[in-house]
């Protein structure tokens, strides 16, 4: 059988040096196929890149670089922790930061009552956000309130009921949490909470 000279391979070796040396490209149509019991390893001072405007498909669902990034820096991300700004009735940011799990608000003797802005988010975050009085013990937790806000998201109770503020109160004897769940994009559902929350 002839050779057929007019195919094109989808997946080759290019030797361009101006790209920093060799690399295996799979070009459009080609795929890098891994197929059952192989494996792709990267080891000490390998890197692995997806690049901005690339699509990630996992169980057959895409997701995109931006969303897949936040979920890995949510996922890993350290605790954050908000205080006032000094001598002012305000904390220090607006908004609650989107790429972390735990998120402490600390109150003070001038801010013993503010509020914070939650905003977008992708399905599948969690957030445990608490509210503690000053941990100096410069004046008792009860003096302590946050009253959160939405903006471009939705808040849903236990029955999917919407609901439009939360406020979350210290107390002498506690501190306040609410557990939150992203069950779809833009809504954040309380799935547990403790000490004194409530819903307006």
């Amino acid at each position: 059988m002839a050779q057929d000279v007019t195919y094109q391979t989808k997946v080759y070796h290019d030797r361009d040096v101006d790209r920093d040396g060799d690399r295996l490209v799979a070009a459009s149509g080609g795929t890098f196929a891994i197929e059952s019991g192989g494996s792709l390893a990267i080891y000490s001072g390998g890197q692995f890149t997806i690049a901005n405007g690339a699509d990630f498909e996992i169980a057959d669902e895409d997701i995109v670089a931006a969303d897949l990034r936040r979920l890995l820096v949510s996922e890993y991300g350290a605790n954050v922790v908000i205080t006032p700004l000094l001598n002012s009735v305000k904390l220090a940011v607006s908004n609650v930061p989107k790429n972390a799990r735990i998120v402490t608000i600390i109150g003070s003797d001038a801010m013993t009552a503010g509020s914070i802005w939650m905003t977008s988010v992708s399905a599948g975050r969690e957030l445990l956000l608490r509210v503690v009085g000053d941990v100096t013990g410069t004046f008792t937790n009860a003096n302590t309130s946050i009253c959160l806000l939405r903006s471009g998201c939705i808040f849903i109770n236990s029955t999917g009921g919407t609901i439009a503020s939360l406020h979350m109160q210290t107390s002498a004897a506690s501190d306040t949490f609410i557990l939150f769940k992203a069950v779809a994009d833009d809504t954040w559902a309380v799935v547990a909470y403790g000490g004194h929350p409530t819903a307006s």
